[in-house]
C-alpha cells in the first residue's frame, strides 16, 4: 500500500522556469540547512534554532514548499517555548520533509 507520508515532495512553483535554478540550489542545500537545525538541537540553542528555523521556513515559502515552510514555523514556536519533546519530534518530521523534497526534485530533473 502506497503510504503518502513516504511521497516525493515537489515544489508548487516547479513550473515556474525562472525559478529552476534558485529551486534547485535551495534543495542541493536543504540537507546540510537540517544538520545545522540538529546541531542546534543537539547543542540546546533554542534560540539558534529558533532563528534558524524561521529563515528556513521563509525559504520553503518562496521556493514552493509550503508544507516544509509549516513544519520549520512550528519548530520555531516550539524553540520560543523550549518545548524539548516537541522540537525533537519536528526535526525528525523535517528530516522526512526534506528526504522527500530531495527525492521529487531528483525525480523532477
Amino acid at each position: 500500500m502506497d503510504n503518502p507520508l513516504r511521497r516525493p515532495v515537489y515544489s508548487v512553483l516547479q513550473a515556474c522556469s525562472e525559478l529552476d535554478e534558485s529551486i534547485h540550489e535551495f534543495v542541493v542545500g536543504l540537507a546540510e540547512q537540517v544538520d545545522l537545525l540538529q546541531d542546534d538541537e543537539q547543542n540546546a540553542d533554542f534560540e539558534g534554532l529558533e532563528e534558524r528555523a524561521a529563515i528556513l521556513s521563509g525559504q520553503a515559502e518562496r521556493m514552493g514548499y509550503p508544507e516544509l515552510a509549516r513544519l520549520t514555523q512550528k519548530i520555531s514556536a516550539f524553540c520560543a517555548g523550549q518545548m524539548k519533546d516537541a522540537v525533537q519530534k519536528g526535526l525528525m518530521e523535517i528530516t522526512e520533509m526534506a528526504r522527500r523534497i530531495r527525492l521529487g526534485h531528483r525525480g523532477s530533473a
